[in-house]
This record gives C-alpha cells, structure tokens and sequence, in this order.
C-alpha cells in the first residue's frame, strides 16, 4: 500500500521547482532549460520531476501561470487602491514594474513577453495560456480605466478596454527594447508619453 504523500512537503518542492523554472527561463530561455538543471538548481532530487510535472510543457505552463498570478495579484493591489485616483493608480503601476526591471539590471525582461516571444508561434497550449494570461492583466487594467479621464493620457478616443489594450502593448514593446538598451530609456519613453513625467 502507497505511503501517504506529505502534502506541505509536496507543495514545497513544487513551488520551488517553479520558482526555479521562472529564474532560468528569464536568464535562460524555455528552450536552453533542461528538467536535469531545474532538478539540480531547486536541490529537488533527481528523478522526481514526473511526480511533479508529466511533461517539461506542462513544467513551463505551470511556471507562466506562476509569475501570472504574481503580477494578477499586484495588479488588482495596485490598480484597486481606491486611495488613489485611477490614473494615479496606472502610473504607480508602471513605475514599480519599471524599478522591478531595474534589479534585473534591465536584462531579463518580462516573462510573459519573452515566453510569447518564443513559444507562442510554435506551441499551441503555450500560445492559448499567454493569450488568457495577457487579456486578464488587459482586463485588470481597463477595470482601472473605466472611470478615468482618459483625455488626459491622450486616450479619450478609445474605450477603456481598448486604451489599456493598446497601453500593454506600448509596454510590452517597451520590455522587449529595454533588452537590447540594458537601461531604462524605453520604459521612461512610455512613462513620459503617458504620464508626462520624469522619474
């Protein structure tokens, strides 16, 4: 008769093993990741990968989803502060993740961009994950919107929906530029076409 698992344990090691995964896939790419130096870098023992994971896609699946509930749960924080008034709320929402950026020394970008980047095309079960995953952030971000004065961002033509749509994507460009600089310099581009600010 099976042991009972030990379900703290269990959860501890899966955790882990995704905490692992996010690190080298933004260092590293999905592709350059091996499930040996996942196993090795956790210190999860060799071979209880599968007791995990059935397949090292559905190891990267469950890791997107990680780091997406993350930034879910910032976001409905940060965008939801009714201390704030909406477009406040949005730009100290793009401050933080610009100074997140910075203690990765701009190099490692977004991994929702750099895993749609790479996967998207070529991986259907990736490309429909990212897709849900980018449309609730966008959605999160148009609740925010819904009663701001978007005139004053430039945005009043738009709907709600369609200005914070169109604002991940200026964002997310930005990300992905900000790889190739290794600097701010795209991301305050955005913040002062926007906000109109300096940081």
């Amino acid at each position: 008769m099976a042991r009972p698992k030990n379900e703290a344990a269990y959860a501890q090691s899966r955790t882990k093993l995704l905490e692992t995964g996010q690190h080298l896939f933004r260092t590293k790419s999905y592709a350059d990741t091996g499930i040996a130096e996942v196993l090795s870098t956790a210190n999860v023992p060799k071979g209880s990968f599968y007791h995990y994971f059935p397949t090292k896609e559905d190891f990267g699946i469950a890791v997107a989803q990680h780091y997406h509930e993350d930034q879910m749960a910032t976001a409905r924080r940060m965008l939801g502060d009714t201390d704030y008034v909406p477009l406040e709320r949005l730009r100290r929402f793009f401050d933080k993740a610009a100074s997140e950026m910075a203690g990765f020394g701009y190099a490692q970008g977004c991994l929702m961009c750099n895993l749609t980047t790479e996967l998207a095309d070529e991986r259907p079960a990736f490309q429909a994950e990212l897709d849900r995953q980018w449309r609730e952030l966008v959605g999160e971000l148009a609740i925010c919107l819904t009663d701001a004065d978007l005139n004053a961002i430039g945005l009043g033509h738009l709907t709600a929906q369609d200005a914070a749509d169109w604002l991940m994507n200026c964002w997310s460009g930005a990300l992905t530029r900000m790889k190739a600089t290794r600097d701010r310099t795209p991301l305050d581009l955005f913040l002062n076409t926007v906000f109109k600010h300096r940081t």
